[in-house]
């Protein structure tokens, strides 16, 4: 009998947050390089008219890449935030009563230390 075959590993099916966070990271990334990227070419295209036009029209397409992939961005986190919820800040699970019932403990023990003398 042949060996049984294992299933390869699957991924869940929804995207997890962090992944989102780095793909619209990784987004904003390329868009920048590719913005840097135009620049450079248009510095280099010399005095033509149509390719200081075609550079230009380039560089207005890298811009309004830029603002609707930031609106997206804007979109998407907030979509996160409301599916994962509010993050909480380390200590907010301690209770500041614990103080006082200690202070009431040592202050009882001591008058019960007074009442023994």
């Amino acid at each position: 009998m042949p060996p049984a075959r294992k299933t390869p590993a699957r991924r869940p099916a929804g995207a997890r947050a962090s992944d989102v966070t780095k793909a619209l990271d990784a987004l904003n990334d390329a868009i920048t390089r590719a913005q840097t990227a135009a620049k450079a070419v248009r510095a280099d295209v010399g005095r033509s008219s149509l390719r200081a036009d075609l550079a230009r029209d380039v560089e207005r397409l890298i811009r309004d890449l830029r603002r609707d992939a930031g609106k997206l961005d804007r979109a998407v986190r907030s979509d996160l935030r409301k599916v994962v919820g509010p993050k909480k800040p380390a200590g907010a699970t301690a209770k500041k009563t614990t103080a006082k019932k200690t202070t009431a403990k040592k202050a009882g023990t001591r008058t019960a230390a007074k009442k023994r003398s």
